[in-house]
């Protein structure tokens, strides 16, 4: 479910970043910029303010000094602008004609004033694309630098709060991707780490900072309400895997739901049908949802396995960004001051979050390195580093899979090997068990090297040695037989305390002689090795 969900939510956001690149050059506008090194002052006191219909007329005269150098910037959010001086118009903001998206965007409108500009009346005529907008911001008169000045100034360390949560949010996916990987219950922090950028992208949208850098840009209105839209998603899917319930199909539901949601939405707003900002109803709804089953499943969660573990601290957290939001609301409220509160909140969230399940990951990690550790121990050859019996005996249930179909095993074309070591006993009895060690461990470097590339070789006993490899033809055993051979000379050239010398039998997998699988081939095989080391000693014993 889970990587079915994010792959339909990563198509969605795709086709709508898309869209938003494009529609970033859909809207027509002029934006002048004057520069200046004087002080700044907000007018918003001063205009008066008429409504006439559905647009808002806000008018002054203009200082009696110099005005050269100097500018007013006001913020429009969804609204069509025009500027008039003595009733010329001199700044323009509304949509492209050609556009399927109805809003302006969010745009810091800049008009230059010029030394002739003095004393003369100045209108902004403000008209709200939806019905449901009203203008909002202030009007700042001064130099353009100063009023940057102002305006980044008091919104940076929103900014800088945002930043710190987006680069959170890459720094564990960077971890996720690279470090955790296939470990287990890696995707939960794959999916806090997506949640956590995109609410950190989402966050820096919100401060109007880049609004200021790329004026008027759809591709930041867009992007901002995608990022809204899907951020309850991969949240959802991060805190499933912290309860025993993960597995309950509301989780689904809810999400399934979620990427329904953002599929209409974009669907409307690339048809021209509906802006996003006129559907935003739905995705409300759905964040009430996502709110109503994140709280039943933490109630169920508590009582049927306590609050503890990673609940208890979400828990803590969660509450911690509810009394820093209400309060960052309250001192707006009450106080008519901007707080960063709520950002700060967040923050808090994700490091908390972030810096519990890398933690948590470690563990799972070490406990899988040492599950890993354990499992190699037990099927693996302490003395020669080749797999061991139980290795061998689970390998070959591997070959023989079940044929549900047919009810029976299918076998894949094999030919099994068996080897045993000449005179190890007379090395161990003459020259002691560290030389028998060294014949044991020379003729299994040997025998790895003989099915290095294809096949499976195993030390199955003291001087016993099996191993498989897919049969392909006669010429391709004898081959090996004889590289066997080869070697085993080699080693004697270089000299020994015994004569290194293998017996060797083998059988291919036939369906008529090996009724009991491969482990009737193993028997053939072994009663063709049998046979071999007889004549090998009677070999030994005519001379």
């Amino acid at each position: 479910m889970e990587k079915r969900v994010t792959g339909i939510y990563f198509t969605i956001l795709l086709i709508g970043i898309i869209y938003a690149v494009v529609a970033a050059f859909s809207i027509r506008n002029r934006i002048n910029i004057g520069i200046g090194e004087k002080e700044v002052v907000i007018w918003d006191d001063s205009m008066e303010m008429t409504h006439e219909g559905s647009t808002y007329c806000y008018r002054r005269i203009l200082p009696s000094e110099n005005t050269s150098e100097k500018v007013i910037i006001y913020n429009t959010v969804h609204m069509n602008l025009e500027v008039l001086i003595d009733g010329e118009i001199v700044y323009e903001l509304k949509r492209g004609e050609d556009s399927t998206i109805k809003t302006t965007g969010f745009c810091w409108n800049t008009i230059l004033l010029t030394e002739e500009d003095a004393g003369r009346e100045i209108v902004f005529l403000v008209t709200p694309v939806y019905s449901d907008s009203t203008p909002k911001g202030s009007f700042f008169y001064g130099s353009y630098r100063e009023i940057e000045r102002k305006i980044l100034a008091e919104r940076f360390l929103r900014l800088a709060l945002s930043g710190a949560i987006a680069l959170a949010g890459i720094a564990m996916l960077f971890y996720g991707l690279l470090v955790v990987k296939k470990a287990q219950d890696s995707e939960a922090i794959i999916q806090f780490a997506i949640f956590a950028t995109m609410l950190g992208v989402w966050s820096a949208f919100e401060t109007q900072i880049p609004d200021w850098i790329f004026p008027c840009s759809m591709m930041i209105v867009v992007v901002s309400h995608l990022m809204l839209m899907t951020l309850p998603i991969p949240f959802m899917l991060f805190l499933r895997h912290m309860y025993h319930n993960g597995e309950s199909k509301l989780w689904s539901i809810c999400c399934y739901i979620n990427c329904a949601v953002i599929a209409v939405r974009v669907i409307l707003q690339i048809t021209g049908m509906y802006d996003l900002r006129e559907t935003l109803l739905l995705t409300h709804i759905c964040l009430l949802l996502c709110v109503v089953v994140v709280v039943a499943m933490t109630i169920r969660e508590i009582a049927l396995h306590g609050l503890a573990g990673q609940v208890k601290i979400n828990s803590i957290c969660v509450l911690v960004i509810l009394i820093s939001t209400i309060l960052e609301l309250a001192i707006y409220r009450f106080g008519n001051m901007s707080t960063p509160l709520g950002s700060m909140g967040f923050l808090f969230y994700i490091s908390v979050m972030g810096i519990v399940n890398v933690r948590r990951t470690r563990k799972l990690m070490e406990q899988a390195r040492e599950s890993a550790l354990y499992r190699k121990l037990a099927y693996t050859d302490e003395l020669t580093g080749l797999s061991n019996r139980t290795a061998f005996r689970e390998d070959l249930e591997k070959r023989m899979e079940p044929d549900r179909a047919a009810g029976r095993e299918t076998i894949l074309p094999t030919v099994v090997f068996m080897f045993d070591l000449n005179d190890l006993k007379k090395c161990n009895d003459t020259y002691g068990h560290d030389f028998g060690d060294r014949y044991i461990k020379m003729a299994a470097e040997i025998l790895k090297k003989l099915f290095a590339q294809e096949g499976q070789c195993y030390r199955i006993g003291g001087d016993e040695f099996c191993a498989w490899s897919p049969y392909i033809s006669q010429d391709k055993i004898d081959e090996k037989l004889l590289l066997l051979e080869k070697e085993i000379q080699e080693l004697n050239n270089k000299g020994f305390v015994v004569t290194v010398s293998v017996a060797v039998g083998y059988a291919i997998y036939t369906e008529n002689e090996d009724g009991g699988g491969l482990y009737s081939t193993m028997k053939r095989a072994d009663t063709m090795m049998y046979e071999r080391k007889q004549a090998y000693k009677r070999t030994l014993a005519q001379h």
